[in-house]
């Protein structure tokens, strides 16, 4: 295969999607085309890239091979747990007659607009309370996000007794219960060129870990496009590798760890903000989000529960989005004894990984960026599948602006999600 046709093809699907070879891995995208030339039977890379431009169908069979759709029910769960404080808080100001807009992009096979859904419903919305859309590029994702049946690779993290609660079994897997289904309109569309058109306004936009496989120009476009759909004062939750591409201009950061959240600006006007009992503290608990029972009403609050500082669970703490360089951030009631805590950890287990990453975050919003790093490595090489601790060094090499480093990190990331 010679390298010029493959490149122009690189090129098209930058063009195209948004989609950087650079991030997901020229091995990929040469896998993709060579599995199309044997389904097409055309004899050569150049001839398959002239098929390839003439052809809507075979543009998007070539995407469905690129795309990552890697996903599951609640994905780190603390996004859905400060979906429950801002809705809440909007509940409070909110007209009868202003159904909640909620945004999934992309949305993959489904399993995160309908988290968002059950989380709404758990807190006693009806259907008649909030619209979700869910919009995402590939078909064969859409497909099984509309059909709602899922395996067990859907449900890491989530208990057998939270499964039942909104799935029942069937031959083909776990079906999602009609009344949640419903409550999710779903789209095939392409990101980069279908929002410009749609007229919605949302209260809450979900775009996570997509934007860590665009190159920078895609980026851009596709936040001020998402900038243009949210409300002021709107909800916007991305990757946590992804903080640093968010533009301040338009986007205020939510300072609560591993939110990874935005707040829509007005140049005029400041963005409303949560009251301090819903945006949390290292003292006040908060509810884990769970899969909702289909008859219950009204909110249930779960057993397990984010535990206060000192009491055996993790506290909130000012989230990764906010500048890693910020010179006047003073250190938080109650962190000097976490420290304490992660660091005694490590002296009691040297090979908790778990402890390297709690530690390499503390020291992350506290600006000892150096001494983060060597944690978040550390942990790295006692659990390379962590995608948190390459996602915290993502961030922190490109706040840095250590672009090669960065490029490494995200193009493991990229192949550990493939």
């Amino acid at each position: 295969m010679t390298p010029e046709p493959l490149e122009e093809i690189a090129g098209w699907l930058a063009s195209f999607s948004g989609i950087s070879t650079k991030i997901i891995g020229s091995q990929t995208l040469r896998r993709a085309v060579q599995q199309r030339l044997a389904c097409t039977g055309l004899p050569d890379v150049a001839t398959y890239q002239e098929r390839l431009l003439a052809s809507a169908e075979e543009q998007q069979c070539l995407v469905e091979l690129v795309v990552v759709p890697e996903t599951w029910f609640f994905r780190d769960r603390h996004p859905y747990h400060y979906l429950r404080q801002f809705v809440t808080s909007w509940l409070k100001q909110r007209l009868p007659a202003q159904p909640l807009r909620l945004l999934s992009a992309p949305c993959a096979t489904g399993e995160e607009p309908y988290s968002m859904a059950m989380t709404l419903l758990d807190l006693g919305l009806s259907s008649q309370d909030f619209h979700i859309d869910a919009i995402d590029i590939s078909r064969q994702s859409i497909r099984k996000a509309r059909q709602a049946v899922y395996g067990q690779h859907s449900f890491r993290g989530v208990s057998e007794t939270e499964k039942k609660r909104s799935f029942h079994v069937t031959p083909q897997g776990f079906a999602l219960h009609s009344e949640v289904r419903d409550t999710v309109r779903f789209q095939r569309s392409n990101l980069m060129t279908c929002l410009a058109g749609k007229s919605s306004r949302y209260d809450v936009i979900f775009c996570r870990n997509l934007l860590i496989y665009l190159h920078d120009s895609a980026s851009e476009q596709l936040l001020a496009s998402l900038a243009g759909l949210l409300k002021v004062g709107g909800l916007l939750i991305v990757g946590s590798a992804e903080t640093a591409k968010v533009p301040t201009r338009l986007f205020t950061p939510i300072r609560q760890s591993f939110v990874f959240g935005f707040l829509r600006m007005d140049p005029q006007v400041s963005p409303p903000r949560l009251s301090p009992s819903s945006e949390g503290s290292s003292t006040d608990a908060q509810p884990a989000v769970s899969l909702r029972s289909p008859r219950r009403s009204q909110p249930r609050i779960m057993a397990t529960t984010m535990k206060p500082a000192g009491a055996g669970g993790v506290a909130l703490r000012p989230s990764l989005s906010a500048p890693l360089l910020q010179q006047d951030q003073q250190p938080l009631p109650g962190d000097a004894l976490e420290l304490q805590r992660w660091r005694r950890a490590i002296e009691q287990d040297p090979a908790s990984d778990a402890a390297y990453l709690r530690l390499g975050h503390w020291l992350m919003i506290h600006n000892r960026a150096d001494e983060a790093m060597e944690c978040l490595r550390k942990c790295l090489y006692l659990r390379p599948d962590c995608r948190e601790a390459m996602q915290m060094l993502i961030q922190l090499t490109q706040q840095l602006g250590q672009t090669e480093r960065s490029l490494h990190y995200q193009q493991r990331l990229a192949r550990l999600d493939s």
